[in-house]
């Protein structure tokens, strides 16, 4: 039997060296309710007639506004979650807060969630927010093969509206992570029935971006700027800029210029990066400021599973031994982050010292593996060889969205090189890199990155380890590993989740399914004309948007 408790938070503890919980509180069983969120409060005047206070932000690629479609998977995913809101948002380590839902209640078996609308809110046209818009927001991508990743799409069952504040949603069977899931940037935000053609058609076509979201879109040009100005319909409080412009300068020095001049204010993160190289210059510079924090994302190598020599469990494991993971941070990112010892750093839920233990750097080991795998270096070129042909693999990179990678290539290379193996650099443009990685499949290794916070570990394991209806896994096929993680995501208790998960990383470690490299900080330079600077709880809001100043 169904009944409301008083309050609901789900709060995922972050696991160290010994297994943290998630928190569920809740009044009774497994019966939950959200704590409702402050009252909403509508701009201030002050809000609306400061027109002067703006930041300028650089950014590596195209945010391409135009195509800023809630339920789809294009435009800059910082962006979506400033224009659109959703039902909950993910908050301080892991905690699910409410949204556009107040409140929500969850069936005891995990079945069926009952979602309590915020009233009076409207979208940026005007429009009024509820129930209807709600369904039709997901009616438009639920099924989606794109979205099959998502428990939330095709787990779900029925949709239904019980009246303008109210809403259900019905799945097929317990998701531990469905909370999360809506937390996402995309596809799940809520978009304006009024945002497609014709209007309030789920199979419509997307006309222009509405959301209930604090921020709207102003003006966008390609591969120059975007700008995005307050929302005066917002339903919460008012940010304090009335203005952020998106600059587009896709070269890592170019940006580094651009703070020393003043002609950006911020820069940084996953969609700007620094040069680690250009660090100490930036410090020492007295108008800007570094923020720094320990991120929740790793960068690693793929294997492409489909190579004959990538197969031989010895040479997955040579390679991994074969790089100093200490060297990279050392040597090449000034420190701005540290030695990778497993697919995710400790941050990740269900993460642990005894589960993420890997391989350390041996070049000698390395070479003995390969010998065992009946490699020699037969004609004395320091290349080792078998049946006659070289141990010779190619290094598939980008640089525009990660300028580090290519240093980080050279020495990986350098590295390999010394224990026999021959590495062929290739330097992909974004498109053409990340079309190597989901589609054509064009690469023996590939420099990859883990997803961060809301994404881990269940959403970045189903993504590249599991199969996609009759499409494989994309970063290594492996069947008993995507039973483990079936078994994970589906389990009600928290226990038998960590044991599979466990077993998980056991196995990747044992067959040496990828190579770790490294796990980066989340590191920004701010001009110190900004204020109130703080870092997001998500990847894909990195900034507290809404909290920004600037000194008058």
């Amino acid at each position: 039997m169904k009944k409301r408790s008083r309050m609901f938070r789900i709060q995922i503890g972050w696991l160290t060296a010994a297994l943290a919980t998630i928190v569920l509180l809740s009044g009774c069983g497994s019966n939950e309710t959200a704590a409702n969120a402050p009252s909403s409060s509508l701009p201030s005047q002050d809000a609306k007639t400061d027109v002067d206070k703006q930041v300028t932000v650089a950014v590596a690629a195209d945010p391409a506004l135009d195509q800023l479609d809630a339920g789809a998977y294009k435009g800059a995913i910082e962006v979506h979650p400033m224009v659109y809101d959703s039902l909950v948002e993910y908050g301080e380590k892991g905690s699910i807060v409410p949204s556009l839902a107040e409140s929500w209640d969850i069936s005891e078996d995990g079945k069926t969630y009952t979602f309590h609308l915020r009233q009076g809110v409207v979208f940026s046209d005007g429009t009024a927010f509820n129930a209807d818009a709600v369904k039709f927001s997901f009616d438009r991508w639920i099924g989606d093969p794109a979205n099959s990743s998502l428990n939330v799409s095709k787990g779900l069952k029925e949709i239904k509206v019980i009246d303008e504040a109210t809403i259900r949603f019905e799945f097929g069977e317990a998701y531990y992570p469905l909370l999360t899931e809506l937390t996402f940037a995309r596809p799940v935000r809520i978009i304006s029935p009024t945002a497609v053609e014709p209007a309030g058609d789920p199979k419509g076509k997307f006309a222009k971006p509405i959301g209930t979201g604090a921020w709207v879109v102003d003006s966008y040009e390609k591969d120059q700027e975007a700008v995005l100005v307050r929302n005066p319909n917002y339903w919460g409080e008012a940010p304090r800029l009335s203005k952020i412009i998106l600059k587009v300068i896709p070269d890592a020095q170019a940006r580094v210029l651009a703070l020393q001049s003043g002609s950006v204010d911020i820069a940084g993160g996953q969609s700007g990066k620094i040069p680690a190289e250009n660090l100490e210059l930036l410090k020492s510079d007295d108008k800007l400021s570094i923020q720094r924090s320990a991120g929740t994302s790793s960068h690693f190598l793929i294997y492409n599973y489909d190579r004959a020599s990538l197969q031989d469990v010895n040479v997955r494991q040579a390679i991994n031994l074969a790089i100093d993971k200490k060297g990279i941070v050392d040597k090449l990112l000034e420190g701005a982050g540290s030695e990778a010892h497993g697919l995710f750093p400790l941050t990740v839920p269900y993460v642990t010292e005894s589960n993420n233990e890997w391989y350390g750097y041996d070049e000698d080991r390395a070479r003995q593996l390969l010998r065992e795998a009946g490699y020699a270096d037969s004609d004395g070129d320091g290349i080792m060889d078998k049946d006659g042909k070289p141990l010779e693999l190619s290094l598939v990179l980008q640089q525009t969205e990660y300028p580090e990678w290519k240093p980080i290539a050279e020495y990986v290379q350098a590295q390999l090189l010394k224990a026999g193996i021959r590495i062929r650099l290739r330097m992909l443009e974004s498109n053409a890199y990340y079309d190597a990685l989901w589609t054509s499949r064009e690469y023996d290794l590939i420099i990859y990155r883990t997803y961060s916070d809301a994404y881990n570990p269940h959403a970045f394991l189903l993504s590249l380890f599991h199969s996609t209806g009759d499409t494989p896994a994309v970063a290594w096929s492996d069947s008993l590993l995507e039973s483990l993680i079936d078994e994970a995501v589906a389990s009600t208790d928290i226990r038998q989740r960590q044991a599979k998960y466990d077993a998980w990383f056991k196995r990747a470690r044992e067959q040496a399914i990828y190579a770790p490299l490294y796990y980066p900080d989340d590191i920004y330079a701010v001009n110190k004309r900004v204020k109130n600077f703080k870092l997001g709880y998500a990847s894909f809001s990195p900034i507290v948007w809404n909290e920004l100043d600037v000194s008058k």
